[in-house]
């Protein structure tokens, strides 16, 4: 059985992506409170558009983490390759990184 692989995720990045699922949690709570209240056709149009303003903010939330749309298709991981470069480092690698670091001498 093959081990997976660890990999180390820096602190702002790790708290950009709970910062963004916080947001699209508030938005979809919001939308169905506001689905939830619908008594009318003005309720319904405010619905439609709120809906349509949320769709749009998690549309430009979705262009920012660079996740492949060939990911949202076929849900291949190894579509994710270019993003885990970019975000993530492997754990052998940080502590190798980390022992050259200890092994420079210090200013």
């Amino acid at each position: 059985m093959e081990q997976e692989k660890l990999y180390v995720i820096e602190e702002k990045t790790y708290e950009a992506h709970i910062d963004e699922e916080v947001h699209l949690y508030g938005l979809l709570h919001q939308l169905a409170f506001l689905a939830g209240k619908v008594k009318d056709r003005r309720d319904m149009e405010n619905l439609i558009d709120t809906a349509r303003r949320y769709g749009e903010i998690a549309d430009q939330m979705f262009d920012r983490w660079s996740i492949p749309g060939r990911y949202l298709v076929f849900g291949d991981k190894t579509d994710l390759a270019r993003l885990k470069a970019l975000e993530l480092c492997e754990l052998d690698a940080f502590y190798v990184d980390c022992e050259d670091d200890e092994d420079q001498p210090h200013a």
